[in-house]
């Protein structure tokens, strides 16, 4: 009885944590956001929203999938401390690898095509985010389920952020201080993570055997290329518009998006916060696992409901509040298109997490990968026919029927069976 309640208080610590972390992560962004809008203007936060989103790509390549393998195999060898430092030393190498080869790669495009070439100081203003991306052991301390590192961390860089961009940017020609500040702030909680993980937990970096890089490159290998299919629904869709729409239409799709997916971060920190518990839980009691899976799915669902249904209702209001002007009738459909996202992103997240779980990166590498396709072999003909809206209807019709539906089925039929069975699956 001692031991379950430790257990749920660990839990509820680590919820309560990453609740807050995602706050911080978007509640700042959200009083800086409306800021942004305003002083850059719709037009010149359309060029930033596009510049952001390329080097989200970054972000995605380095992460590589670890927040989820690595957390993972941090949360089973908790009590070996040579293991976690190899697993450790492993994964910030190759994300450093990923960050160097993804630099490369934005320069060539920045000397060699012009939509890129335009903004060129923005994109290596902005690369200290991909940078203190890599420092930032998000995984480590998911692992070790010590989420109260990363809400302090993340406060500071936030803090940090908005504090230089309500000061400095008055205007649409303070831009690249936007990127500056972003990059700071990055970088200054990337370092100091990696100074805790190192100094107050015992954590040696050290070079590996050569195997040891291939083997956690290939253990997170299916995660990291659906990660990049789901990049080809989400970022890469704003990148595509702005070759064919105007910086004033991307600004609009930015901004409707921007909201969702704010919102949808935030309700994210449950499945984020049990993942590592529910890790163990498959290996150790299949059938609470089985039972605890559809507990968070029903409460994932009366959590975004509600949430989903006042967006879409006060979208008028909440988009004049944010622009400080009356929102064009453009600007508000997009954002009632975007809100039913709400429900999918926290039902997508957690079934993400459970196929991980299940070790079934195979099966959600071919999801997402179709999704992705998909979208790709659409978009060109959505655009032209029927510009943002009709991105913002792709989005929402792949993210809901092609991608948490296959989820949805696959996880409650396997699990079903293996209740049935009484065996492992």
């Amino acid at each position: 009885m001692h031991k379950e309640q430790t257990t749920f208080r660990r839990i509820l610590d680590n919820v309560l944590a990453l609740t807050m972390l995602q706050i911080i992560n978007y509640l700042i962004p959200l009083l800086t956001f409306p800021y942004l809008v305003r002083v850059l203007g719709i037009e010149s936060f359309g060029v930033f929203s596009f510049v952001l989103a390329v080097l989200n790509y970054g972000v995605v390549i380095t992460d590589y999938g670890f927040d989820l393998s690595a957390t993972k195999h941090i949360s089973l060898n908790k009590e070996h401390p040579d293991k976690i430092s190899e697993i450790f030393s492993s994964v910030i190498t190759i994300k450093a690898v990923m960050a160097l080869l993804f630099f490369l790669f934005l320069t060539l495009l920045t000397l060699s095509v012009d939509r890129f070439s335009q903004h060129a100081t923005l994109y290596f203003y902005g690369f200290g985010l991909i940078i203190g991306q890599v420092l930032f052991p998000i995984w480590f301390f998911q692992g070790i389920e010590k989420m109260r590192y990363i809400t302090v961390l993340n406060a500071i860089s936030k803090v940090i952020f908005a504090l230089a961009i309500f000061i400095f940017v008055t205007s649409p020609k303070d831009l690249e201080l936007v990127f500056i500040f972003n990059t700071l702030g990055a970088l200054i909680a990337g370092a100091l993570a990696f100074r805790i993980a190192v100094k107050q937990f015992g954590v040696r970096f050290q070079i590996q055997p050569i195997e040891k890089y291939f083997f956690y490159l290939k253990d997170a290998w299916y995660i990291f290329t659906s990660r990049v299919a789901v990049q080809l629904y989400q970022s890469l869709n704003i990148i595509i518009l702005g070759f064919f729409v105007s910086n004033t239409l991307v600004g609009y799709y930015a901004i409707a998006e921007k909201i969702v997916r704010a919102t949808s971060t935030i309700l994210s920190s449950v499945p984020r916060a049990i993942y590592p518990h529910m890790s163990k839980l498959y290996k150790t009691s299949p059938e609470i696992f089985h039972k605890r899976n559809l507990q968070i799915s029903l409460g994932l669902l009366l959590i975004t409901l509600p949430v989903t249904a006042f967006v879409w209702y006060f979208a008028p209001e909440i988009l004049r509040l944010i622009t400080n002007q009356t929102p064009p009738s453009e600007l508000v459909t997009l954002l009632r298109i975007f809100a039913p996202l709400l429900v999918v992103a926290g039902y997508g997240n957690h079934f993400t997490n459970i196929l991980v779980i299940l070790n079934q990166t195979k099966l959600l590498n071919k999801i997402v990968i179709t999704a992705g396709l998909l979208n790709l072999s659409l978009l060109f003909v959505v655009i032209r026919y029927f510009s943002v809206e009709g991105v913002a209807w792709l989005t929402l019709f792949i993210a809901g029927f092609v991608i948490i539906l296959p989820k949805a089925y696959f996880i409650f039929f396997h699990l079903r069976k293996n209740r049935h069975e009484k065996t492992p699956i």
